[in-house]
């Protein structure tokens, strides 16, 4: 038994698309290579069209009408199983360079405002916020957890982040109520969170610092609340790095020569480049919080560091575990190397999903539940190194 394709099909879609291209190839004497190109996609991906009823996207749906030149356009979006209204009044027609040359360019005979009202129509409806559930197509939304925010889990016995409890566990349960969808919560390492979006073996991931390095196609959603950057410095002198007074001022990190190590692709990374002015030959960029730790706590280890760059909760955290060893620097109340709004991260081919996305976290952070969970956390020792964002700036937030 051949197997079944990965796509939607109807074979009336695959009748009327035969008939039309048959009927365009006879008036035009032109093949599927130039249709493609018309339509902006592939000889191959049309070919599945005629050969399975492949149901394309509706941009391509349009270009196919258009090309066709179809008497009933609306045929062809009806026989794909879609609903929506043809854009634009009458029916239209693109035609080759009146030469006859197939340079690949169309002239388009009809009415120039006529055209504008189609495509802008066209661009409305494609990029209007698209409904989570219908991305799924019936699994679960799966949710990458980011345990490196251990403070919005409970604890299991070992110590290790609990991902069935906690404010992020239940903000995620909340999610999948108003999304009308199931979830499945998954552990990511903060490492393979980009990699894990890019293949979609996460939807979102998070929540983290914004502007952390990534690649610009992930879209990040509103704001969830802030989270501090500070630094770590370590006591113990060790052989290979010179003896250096800690820094007061964020003009003593730029000028000083400081040993900086910081998790890899992290906002610490980012200020490091970006503030500080390292390169990133001379940066210690690691690959985890455990490494860079080992690089200003131990003695003896290659490549060790006068500090470490990363976000307050865990340099006050680390402070306290190892007072001996390590002083935290810049995380006092109004003395953090800067304030960051943490957000989720999207699949990359979900951007068009981001508004849909972004209404449904407003309608969990609404109820307040999140926030004052995390009052709770910050008036526990946390202030100045958290912040909740009230929810008059998330409703006018962007994502």
């Amino acid at each position: 038994m051949a197997p079944k394709p990965e796509f939607g099909t109807s074979s009336e879609l695959k009748r009327v698309f035969l008939r039309e291209l048959d009927a365009w190839k006879n008036g035009s004497n032109l093949g599927l290579d130039q249709l493609s190109r018309r339509c902006g996609v592939s000889p191959s991906y049309l070919a599945h069209i005629g050969r399975y009823g492949r149901i394309p996207s509706r941009p391509v749906l349009i270009l196919l009408a258009l090309n066709f030149g179809m008497t009933n356009p609306r045929e062809l979006l009806q026989a794909a199983h879609l609903e929506d209204a043809w854009p634009f009044e009458g029916a239209l027609r693109l035609a080759p360079m009146s030469d006859g040359r197939d340079s690949g360019f169309i002239s388009v005979k009809l009415d120039m405002a006529q055209l504008v009202e189609a495509v802008r129509a066209t661009i409305q409806l494609e990029h209007r916020p698209k409904a989570v559930p219908g991305l799924l197509e019936g699994r679960a939304l799966r949710i990458g957890l980011n345990f490196n925010q251990g403070w919005l889990f409970e604890q299991l016995p070992d110590g290790s982040p609990n991902p069935e409890r906690g404010i992020m566990p239940d903000l995620c349960r909340a999610l999948s109520t108003t999304l009308h969808t199931p979830i499945e919560m998954i552990h990511v390492p903060f490492e393979r969170y980009v990699e894990q979006l890019c293949r979609g073996e996460v939807d979102i991931f998070g929540p983290i610092m914004c502007g952390a390095h990534c690649p610009p196609s992930i879209p990040f959603s509103i704001p969830v609340n802030r989270l501090g950057l500070s630094v770590l410095m370590r006591r113990r002198h060790t052989v290979g790095l010179p003896l250096l007074d800690p820094p007061t001022t964020l003009q003593d990190l730029i000028i000083r020569g400081y040993t900086i190590a910081v998790l890899k692709n992290t906002r610490g990374h980012l200020f490091c480049r970006t503030v500080l002015k390292r390169s990133e030959d001379s940066l210690i960029l690691c690959n985890s919080d455990e490494e860079a730790l080992e690089r200003i706590i131990l003695k003896g280890i290659s490549r060790p560091a006068h500090i470490m760059v990363t976000h307050s909760m865990l340099a006050a955290q680390q402070a306290v575990e190892h007072p001996d060893s390590l002083t935290a620097l810049f995380s006092d109340p109004g003395g953090t190397l800067e304030m960051c709004e943490t957000a989720f991260a999207l699949r990359p081919d979900w951007s068009h999903a981001l508004g849909a996305f972004n209404d449904a976290l407003r309608a969990v952070l609404a109820t307040g539940e999140f926030s004052r969970r995390l009052q709770w956390i910050i008036d526990g020792g946390s202030r100045g190194h958290l912040e909740t964002i009230p929810y008059e700036q998330l409703k006018s937030a962007n994502g």
